[in-house]
Parts: C-alpha cells; sequence; structure tokens
C-alpha cells in the first residue's frame, strides 16, 4: 500500500483490524496522547520541569526555544523578500512530483511544504481547510519555520536531526501549533548536503503511522531526483541582444520562438494551451493547432526539454529578467544596472512579456532615482533616454560638476525632439 493510497483510509484498516470498536480505539490514544503531551508542555513552560515521557529530542527542543521563543507567539515571521525558489535544486528536482503532492494535500486533507536548509518556506499546498489555518500561522511562501523563529516543530528538528521526524500536537513550542500533527524529512543532494525538507502537516485528530511513512516516501523520490542531477542548463537573456544558450550551446530561435520561450521561463510550474495562448497572442488569431505546431518546433531546437499538460520547461533555466526582479528586490542597483542592457524584446506584442517590459523599466527607473545617488543616475542616464532621471541628477550635481553641463545639454537635445 503506498502512502498516499493509504492516507486517507479508515483507521482500523491503517491498524490492521477493522470495525467501528477499532477506529475509536485509536481516536482514545490520540486524545490520551495529546493530553498527556499538554500536560507536559504546560509543565516545562510554566516550571521548567522537563517530562522524560516526552521524545528526548523534543525536550531538548523546547530547552532551546525557551531561550528564544515566547510560547504564546501567534504566528511565523515572514520575510519581505521572495525566497530562492524558481531554478533552484530543489525546484527543479520537485517540478515532475509537485502536481502528485497537490494531489495528495487534497485527498488527505493536508499541507505539503518545501523549505530551504535554513527552515524558510519555499513552496506550500493544502487543501482549503489546511490553507486558511496555515495561513493563520504565516505557514506560507517566505515564512521562517525555523526552531529559532517559531520554537520546536518537525520541520526544524528534521533540518537539526538530519532525519525524518513527527511533532505531535503540544510537542511543538508555541502554543497556536498545538492542534497540528507534522511530518519532516532532510533533503540531500548527491554529495549529502542539506539542501532543505519536505513537510506534511494536518490536524491532530488525523495522526496516522502513514504520516512518517510518506513524508520518508516522497523525500526519498525528490532525493533520488537531486542525485540525478540536471544534465544541462537553459540560460535565456531577453535584456537587450537576445541570447539563448543550452549546456553553453547557442541556439538562433525567432522572435516568435523567444517569445514562446520567455512565456514558459516565465511559468516554471507549467501552463494550460489556453493560458499559452493568452499570454503570446493576446486576441490576436492564432488557431491552438498553430500554437501546438510552434511548441513543438520550440520543442526539438531545445532537444526535447517541453513537457505538456501543463505545457512547460523540463530543464533548470537562468533567465535574466526574473534575476533582475530579484535585484531591485534586495535593493542591488548597481548589478540590476549592469544586467539591463535594455528592455526585454522591445517588438514583442506578446500581453504578458509587454507587461514584463513596463514593470521592469518603471521599477527599475522608480528605484534608481529614488535613491537620489548621482554616481548611480549617471550609470543610468549614459544609457538610458530619460528626462525625469536627467533632470534628478542636474539637481543633484554641484554647480562646479562638469557633468552637469553635459546633463543639461543632454535634456535639451532630448526636449527638442520631442
Amino acid at each position: 500500500m503506498s502512502p498516499r493510497t493509504g492516507w486517507g483510509r479508515d483507521r482500523a484498516a491503517q491498524a490492521g483490524g477493522t470495525g467501528e470498536g477499532v477506529r475509536v480505539g485509536m481516536n482514545e490514544r490520540l486524545v490520551l496522547e495529546r493530553q498527556r503531551r499538554v500536560t507536559a508542555w504546560q509543565r516545562f513552560v510554566s516550571r521548567g520541569v522537563p517530562d522524560r515521557s516526552v521524545p528526548a529530542g523534543v525536550l531538548a527542543s523546547w530547552a532551546r526555544s525557551a531561550a528564544s521563543v515566547p510560547a504564546d507567539r501567534v504566528s511565523a515571521p515572514v520575510s519581505d523578500q521572495a525566497p530562492a525558489w524558481t531554478g533552484s535544486p530543489l525546484e527543479f528536482a520537485t517540478r515532475d512530483l509537485r502536481p502528485e503532492l497537490m494531489a495528495l494535500a487534497q485527498d488527505g486533507d493536508l499541507m505539503v511544504a518545501l523549505a530551504d536548509a535554513r527552515g524558510q518556506l519555499l513552496w506550500t499546498a493544502g487543501s482549503a481547510r489546511m490553507q486558511r489555518l496555515g495561513q493563520a500561522l504565516n505557514f506560507v511562501p517566505g515564512g521562517h519555520w525555523d526552531e529559532g523563529s517559531v520554537g520546536t516543530n518537525a520541520l526544524a528538528l528534521a533540518l537539526r536531526e538530519r532525519t525524518a521526524v513527527r511533532v505531535f500536537a503540544a510537542e511543538h513550542y508555541v502554543q497556536a501549533v498545538h492542534d497540528w500533527v507534522c511530518y519532516g524529512a532532510p533533503l540531500r543532494d548527491a554529495q549529502g548536503t542539506l539542501l532543505g525538507v519536505l513537510n506534511l502537516s494536518t490536524v491532530w485528530e488525523q495522526s496516522t503511522p502513514l504520516g512518517l511513512a510518506s513524508a520518508q516516501h516522497y523525500a526519498q523520490r525528490i532525493e533520488a531526483q537531486l542525485a540525478q542531477g540536471p544534465q544541462v542548463t537553459l540560460r535565456v537573456r531577453l535584456c537587450g541582444t537576445p541570447l539563448v544558450q543550452l549546456g553553453g550551446r547557442c541556439l538562433h530561435l525567432t522572435p516568435r520562438q523567444l517569445e514562446l520561450l520567455a512565456v514558459l521561463a516565465l511559468h516554471p510550474e507549467g501552463l494550460t494551451l489556453d493560458a499559452l495562448h493568452a499570454h503570446v497572442y493576446g486576441d490576436a488569431p492564432i488557431t491552438s493547432s498553430t500554437l501546438k505546431s510552434e511548441v513543438s518546433t520550440l520543442r526539438g531546437l531545445l532537444g526535447g526539454q517541453i513537457a505538456s499538460r501543463p505545457y512547460r520547461l523540463s530543464v533548470p533555466v537562468e533567465l535574466d529578467v526574473t534575476r533582475l526582479e530579484g535585484l531591485l528586490l534586495a535593493g542591488a542597483l548597481d548589478g540590476a544596472l549592469d544586467l539591463f542592457d535594455g528592455p526585454p524584446l522591445p517588438l514583442s506584442e506578446s500581453p504578458l512579456l509587454s507587461y514584463w517590459r513596463s514593470y521592469l523599466d518603471g521599477a527599475l527607473r522608480r528605484a534608481v532615482c529614488g535613491r537620489r545617488d548621482p554616481a548611480l543616475l549617471w550609470r543610468y542616464a549614459a544609457r538610458f533616454d530619460d528626462l525625469e532621471a536627467l533632470a534628478l541628477l542636474e539637481s543633484l550635481l554641484e554647480a562646479g560638476d562638469a557633468r552637469r553641463e553635459v546633463v543639461r545639454a543632454r535634456r535639451a537635445a532630448l526636449l527638442a525632439v520631442r
């Protein structure tokens, strides 16, 4: 019986018995276990008294958690910056598995999460109920579930102990998570480097021995994919002169093929045929059969690295526009200017690419002008005809600065041709 097909089965069947009496007996055992853990947690939090019936790893984690985490914390901290997910080894290794994990979450009323080696959530999926509960706790991408942020939990323990663990109900240090049971399994690459953790969570009443087995099962599958490693990397430059390299080999693509590739690269999770059509063609009268033919041609040029249902790239991608966005979000404006050689695919009428052109152009301009740094503005204004940036630069340069007259002449010339 696989972990997925077994999760939602009758509790009595999981225990090897049948009948209502066995099911009630299992529920009673869970209730008693939870009550014992609540009592042990209360004694520890109020008086610092350890209960030896609590697993040793949990007790040690409680002691560490008590030094930095209030037991009445209501949610995890969330980073302002998006986690490093797209194109990461874990993102690539789980692409084909994530639809199955999403189905597991729906069928089993679970929350499934992938976190990095620091305990920051990278990706989550869950049933409607578990998503509501997770959002209340900030169990969302960007949330920090390391021990130092939220105390004892399965994700943090799996990272620390490098083994699969269960944390049940009041074994969680923070009381807000006492209604959960969580199973965590570490994820390592072929060299044994810890990359993160797979976490499965649900409400404590649904605790089952299959929880830990499921976490281990799916972690092993992810590690097997990590061990294979990506054979090649697809590097795509859209800003300025387009450049596409597959495994270091340059590909010469038509403008339409570049548009298709760019749209797919911007959607690593994949797109339906209708969504792909809308992002590339908009309202243009292009048939679905034409789109399928163009995707097929592009697939051949990429050595078959386009999967279908949904359409997605099946190779790690390094995309300059998403890297540029990351630099802007991090405030690394010098790096952003180094990367931005011009708007991405300026002649494309793709609705999605038109949006990204406008978005990146505006974001870069606002970030540079907002910094009010003459050196940064000089770099920007020397490459792009921007009256707003030139006016700001002129106001910031000192009267004796020779660049001021250059900027003034540049502004006058731009105004004369408009």
